[in-house]
């Protein structure tokens, strides 16, 4: 009895209306499975197009961060720039003054106290006489 295979009572009827319903249900099982397949394509489509945008995202704020930090560099370069030409401009005034012999010679009497002949100076409290002096 093991080796006796069950036999089917039950035969399927093959008429119109259950091809109909056959090819109707294939009709839906497929749709199903191209509705699911486009679905699949549609979120590859959007997993590549947001990888790209989060590369140009990082790409963007990269950029960002470096012209800011050369902004900054323009204006350190430009602060440093005007302090030297206002330095330059300075000691072009200074060297000119000094070429003057009236200038260089009235510095040279209030800085190192020497006068001319009958001139006589005279060291107030107030003045800086200990640093001419002080060696």
């Amino acid at each position: 009895m093991a080796d006796a295979k069950p036999t089917a009572k039950i035969q399927r009827l093959e008429n119109d209306y259950t091809r109909k319903l056959d090819h109707q249900q294939a009709v839906v099982h497929h749709h199903h499975w191209l509705g699911h397949r486009r679905m699949r394509r549609a979120t590859r489509i959007l997993v590549v197009f947001a990888v790209f945008a989060v590369i140009l995202g990082v790409q963007l704020i990269r950029s960002h961060a470096s012209l800011h930090q050369v902004d900054q560099q323009v204006t350190t370069s430009k602060q440093r720039l005007a302090k030297s030409q206002a330095k330059n401009a300075d000691l072009k005034l200074e060297i000119k003054q000094l070429n003057d012999k009236d200038y260089l010679g009235q510095l040279i009497r209030s800085k190192y106290y020497y006068s001319k002949t009958g001139e006589t100076i005279y060291s107030l409290p107030g003045d800086h006489a200990s640093d001419v002096t002080a060696k």
